[in-house]
């Protein structure tokens, strides 16, 4: 069959060993190899190649850490690979014991699991406006990274004392009972949140 440009490069850049000088080596041989791939998006990634699978055109890349349990793995698809060549140490990097028959794995506690997910959902669900748009939500995000907010009805109040009113502009920010400088900050901050907002619907095609 045809090769690809990622499997004539890996090809030609595994060591070969000395019985097979004149032969191109297996893939399997470049296991453990340090190279640096490059993708059709032009990314690039560097680190040793982990595991080959011609047949279902896998290679999984593995980027040791100097950090403990930090290691990471990342799984490419041949077909999104143009460039895959030797790094210029041309190290081969000790691969991590994979777990055998009679490995443990740690307990799962699936309660607290279960108990954590439906905390999440539950915090989230309270983020959530009801019959708002996309844009009031949008707004409501971007505002709760960095002030407490909550929903009442169709406006968000901010820091339990400064109200945003449909359709969520400055104009639409008021307090009855919150400082000049609180009420100046939040739309400050708002403004900022808009500006980007439309920074970012200008950029889409």
């Amino acid at each position: 069959s045809t090769q690809s440009t990622w499997e004539r490069n890996f090809t030609n850049h595994c060591p070969q060993s000395p019985n097979e000088m004149a032969a191109p080596p297996e893939l399997d041989q470049c296991v453990g190899l340090n190279v640096r791939v490059k993708t059709i998006n032009g990314e690039s990634f560097e680190g040793a190649v982990y595991a080959v699978e011609p047949e279902q055109r896998i290679l999984v890349l593995y980027e040791p850490s100097a950090l403990r349990n930090r290691s990471n793995f990342r799984i490419f698809k041949t077909e999104v690979l143009t460039e895959i060549v030797p790094q210029e140490d041309g190290g081969i990097t000790r691969m991590p014991e994979p777990l055998n028959g009679d490995s443990k794995l740690p307990k799962i506690n699936t309660a607290k699991i279960r108990e954590a997910a439906d905390k999440a959902a539950l915090e989230r669900a309270k983020k959530l406006g009801q019959d708002v748009t996309i844009e009031a939500q949008d707004i409501f995000d971007a505002l709760s990274k960095t002030h407490p907010c909550q929903w009442d009805q169709s406006s968000i109040i901010v820091l339990n004392e400064v109200r945003i009113d449909p359709p969520y502009t400055i104009e639409k920010v008021s307090s009855s009972h919150a400082t000049d400088a609180t009420v100046e900050r939040v739309k400050l901050v708002l403004e900022g949140e808009r500006s980007k907002m439309r920074q970012i619907a200008v950029k889409k095609p």
